[in-house]
């Protein structure tokens, strides 16, 4: 798996009608499309506009350029295999679900549905990126950037007129639909966004990302949200590193590791990760009753149905942890699926050359977090595009298809010139004939 940047692949080889503005204006719309979504996670507030945008740019655009496509070949690759092995089996296991069992049920031709979009999404980001490469992911964290500040600084604003600064009640935000652990995690993910932007040279990016990098922060401790502040942790130090001035570093990371869990203290008159200590304890009772749902089918689950809510003392919708539900619903065979993700991205990552570029490196911590807060928070991932598509399938997908991608070259050189050399031997062959 080689980790080597995509070059842009010639469109005659790949459509029907190459020159044509049709084939060119097709893909800059599925890119600007998809730039759509990542404004949406930010400044929509209902998850149902973000679908709606999806449905309307990105879906007919992929459709159209596929259907102008010569060559799919790019689908028979271990990378799309394994993008879409999860969708797949939760797709398939509804054909042995009990809807019964089910507290909000949908037929089965609604999975297969969602389960096409995934298709649709891994393919026209592969179309993008075939022609744009890193060139296109450098452009995404600089939009994330702004995007991230306009959205972190607009929930602040809307908090303080609300006098949240006084009562210091949980946060929420201006979009995911107002969900403070989801929202937190987006400002989690900007912040680590902005060290991207501190090592630009142009002095107005570098300001931006303080500025964004500041505002999440203090976003982040209002939320009282772990894995942010983990990540909040992580972002001042790396922030530290970007810097270049030695005076500045002392100061962030002492910033990192003392102003902001004393901040915390001041305001909460706890720790971090030690404050709401109740999270812990019903996590821990919802896993414990996700795994005797397991247990009963433990090789393929019990089949996936929309909703099948968890009774404790109260009821919950998900055990908070995507693992456990696909194996309440897939069994073993969707678990190793799960897994078979996180293995291919930590073979593609785990390497210096790859985590100390800035593409994919960012990608990969983006990645990282994600699926650690998918363990924490989230449900199957079969889903409409929502929170789960920008913790996990969005970078996911992008690190999958960059390395499809990269150095296409080295896959062609040698049978190019396995043939050259059989061609040579021929006509030699016939001359001396």
């Amino acid at each position: 798996m080689s980790g080597c940047s995509s070059n842009p692949h010639p469109l005659h080889e790949l459509y029907r009608q190459p020159e044509s503005r049709w084939v060119t204006g097709l893909i800059r719309f599925a890119s600007a499309s998809l730039l759509l979504m990542l404004v949406g996670f930010h400044l929509l507030p209902d998850v149902g506009r973000l679908q709606t945008v999806f449905y309307l740019t990105l879906l007919p655009a992929t459709l159209l350029l596929l259907a102008w496509r010569r060559d799919w070949a790019f689908l028979r690759s271990w990378q799309f295999a394994c993008f879409i092995s999860v969708p797949l089996i939760l797709a398939v296991s509804t054909l042995w679900a009990d809807n019964t069992t089910a507290t909000v049920e949908r037929d089965i031709s609604f999975y297969f549905k969602v389960l096409a979009y995934f298709v649709l999404f891994y393919c026209a980001l592969f179309l993008v990126m075939e022609q744009r490469g890193d060139g296109m992911l450098h452009r995404w964290l600089r939009w994330l950037i702004v995007l991230g500040t306009v959205s972190c600084a607009a929930s602040l604003v809307v908090y303080g007129l609300d006098g949240g600064f006084r009562k210091l009640y949980r946060i929420g935000g201006i979009s995911m639909q107002n969900n403070i652990d989801k929202t937190a995690m987006l400002y989690g993910f900007h912040v680590l966004f902005c060290c991207y932007g501190l090592s630009l040279d142009s002095r107005r990016w570098r300001a931006l990302s303080w500025l964004g990098l500041g505002l999440g922060c203090v976003y982040i401790v209002v939320s009282q949200t772990k894995i942010p502040i983990v990540m909040a942790a992580f972002a001042i130090c790396l922030a530290a590193v970007v810097s270049h001035s030695k005076v500045l570093r002392v100061l962030v990371i002492l910033g990192a590791v003392a102003v902001l869990p004393a901040a915390y203290l001041l305001l909460y008159g706890d720790l971090p990760l030690l404050h709401r200590g109740a999270a812990y304890s019903i996590r821990l009772e919802l896993w414990a009753k996700s795994l005797e749902g397991f247990l009963q089918s433990p090789w393929i689950g019990s089949g996936l149905v929309h909703k099948q809510f968890i009774e404790l003392d109260h009821v919950l919708p998900h055990p908070h942890n995507y693992l456990l539900d696909v194996a309440r619903f897939a069994g073993l065979v969707g678990v190793a699926a799960c897994l078979w993700q996180l293995l291919a991205i930590a073979f593609i990552g785990l390497r210096r050359d790859q985590l100390l570029s800035w593409v994919p490196g960012i990608y990969l911590v983006w990645f990282g977090f994600g699926a650690l807060a998918m363990l924490i928070y989230a449900q199957q991932p079969l889903v409409k595009p929502s929170y789960i598509w920008i913790f996990y399938w969005i970078p996911l997908a992008v690190l999958l298809v960059r390395n499809q991608l990269a150095c296409p070259a080295e896959k062609t050189a040698p049978d190019s010139q396995q043939e050259l050399s059989k061609i040579s031997n021929h006509q030699t062959l016939e001359s001396h004939g």
